[in-house]
């Protein structure tokens, strides 16, 4: 898949995966998945975020470079996991003056396991903005939604939610929209059965916090993005439920 545009100024930039067929080394994949990454282009700044599975930045660079991307000056970090993470060095490397944004406990893991230098890394607490003219991100911190350092970026604006891993689905599809609800549906269940459900509680206070949010958009890390978000907010209220069939 090429760069696909969401919206002016905001593309996925990421990589499909067709031919995966296990993650983590334990979670069948029967139709693939992908790694998603956006790219966002303000007046002033431009930031990606997330970028892909190390086996996959060969994809995001030729995204990049489709969109005539020269310069980079934020690398969003929303989780330290490598499919989200794993270009990051890379992306480090060429784009020499780009910054990652992420939180404390993110900062920590990149500084460890992908040797990030310090001075490379803007921490962010939670409900912090970030301006890149004239299109603002919010963070929204969710700890262990499955990591103990995941977090959310809201363009403030365009009202689109980049949820992380969250309603997420391992699904590997050329159009970039939701456009089988039903197959959607099953696949964010089994994501959501095999990663998310050890952390239900924790879900269902974030899921409050949403309410807050007007969101039109939800671009999640792994799947397609939803142009009617209800769809997914209400099947993960079903999922979290005590009451749950």
């Amino acid at each position: 898949m090429t760069v696909k545009k969401i919206k002016k100024d905001i593309y996925w930039v990421g990589a499909i995966d067709w031919d995966r067929r296990l993650f983590d080394e334990l979670i069948p994949l029967p139709e693939g998945t992908s790694y998603n990454a956006y790219l966002i282009k303000g007046q002033e700044k431009t930031a990606l975020i997330d970028t892909v599975d190390p086996t996959k930045e060969d994809d995001l660079l030729d995204n990049l470079d489709d969109l005539g991307i020269e310069h980079l000056d934020y690398i969003v970090v929303n989780h330290a996991e490598q499919d989200h993470s794993g270009a990051i060095p890379l992306m480090l490397e060429l784009y020499s003056k780009a910054k990652i944004v992420t939180n404390e406990k993110c900062k920590k893991m990149l500084m460890e396991h992908l040797l990030i230098k310090e001075d490379r890394i803007i921490t962010v607490n939670d409900n912090d903005t970030l301006s890149l003219g004239g299109k603002t991100l919010k963070f929204i911190f969710t700890p262990w939604v499955h990591w103990p350092e995941t977090l959310l970026t809201y363009l403030e604006e365009d009202k689109i939610l980049f949820s992380c891993d969250l309603f997420g689905a391992h699904l590997a599809e050329s159009n970039l929209w939701v456009d089988d609800e039903s197959k959607v549906y099953f696949a964010a269940k089994r994501y959501y059965a095999e990663i998310m459900m050890p952390f239900r509680n924790n879900i269902k206070k974030h899921l409050e916090r949403l309410k807050e949010l007007e969101i039109k958009t939800i671009a999640p890390s792994h799947g397609q993005i939803y142009s009617h978000p209800e769809f997914i907010l209400s099947a993960y209220r079903e999922w979290i439920s005590d009451e749950v069939e």
